[in-house]
């Protein structure tokens, strides 16, 4: 989606529903090093993210849904997530064989959060 199509959808879900909940998963932090050779290697496989310019920081993952009527926001990296985990799994998920680079997971972990707003009686801000 293109980032005008996403805040349409988003200004339609915070002015119709009184009570919801929105959730997105999307890439983070793609201007840094790491963040471009991931937008690289998707250009060279022809795949182009349409609204990657968005996708600068958390910030500005919550300023999206702020700018759309939606009155808080919260954003977090999976890296985050992934420490919320409980201790059992998360020992049990490094013993895997495609973990073997922590550093790399890490990195990847950073560049891909989790968005969401939730709450009652929200109304759409003017402007």
């Amino acid at each position: 989606m293109t980032p005008q199509q996403s805040a349409d959808l988003l200004k339609w879900a915070a002015s119709t529903f009184p009570v919801a909940m929105f959730i997105n998963y999307e890439q983070v932090n793609m201007a840094d090093r790491f963040g471009q050779i991931m937008i690289e290697n998707l250009q060279r496989r022809q795949c182009n993210l349409a609204g990657v310019e968005v996708c600068r920081s958390l910030e500005s993952q919550k300023e999206r849904l702020l700018l759309t009527g939606w009155e808080n926001a919260h954003a977090i990296d999976m890296m985050k997530v992934y420490s919320f985990l409980p201790q059992a799994d998360v020992k049990r998920i490094e013993e895997l064989e495609f973990l073997d680079e922590k550093e790399l997971f890490e990195q990847l972990m950073q560049h891909y959060c989790i968005c969401w707003k939730r709450g009652n009686g929200f109304k759409l801000k003017e402007g």
